[in-house]
């Protein structure tokens, strides 16, 4: 069984409550007792962010967002496929 932990830095869809969105493709940055820290273009347009400018040569920043687990709906991540003989060979 995955944890959300072991998730972290990869992509997984979630479903937010009160969203018109049926779902978000987000990157899973940390996870707190309260919720999840997610990185998204959607969410950032969502949210109203508009990126600052850097001056040349500086790194580029992606905002990462807190989302509390009140507001989410679901949460998919995507799991390698396991039959029986998968299994079997283990």
């Amino acid at each position: 069984m995955q944890s959300l932990n072991s998730l972290i830095g990869k992509e997984v869809s979630i479903t937010l409550l009160r969203s018109e969105e049926s779902s978000y493709t987000v990157t899973l940055h940390g996870v707190e007792q309260g919720g999840i820290w997610i990185e998204s273009r959607e969410i950032e347009k969502l949210m109203g962010h508009d990126a600052k400018k850097r001056s040349k040569g500086a790194p580029t920043e992606k905002p990462v967002f807190f989302i509390p687990f009140s507001s989410l709906f679901f949460l998919i991540a995507s799991s390698v496929e396991l039959d029986e003989r998968t299994l079997q060979g283990m």
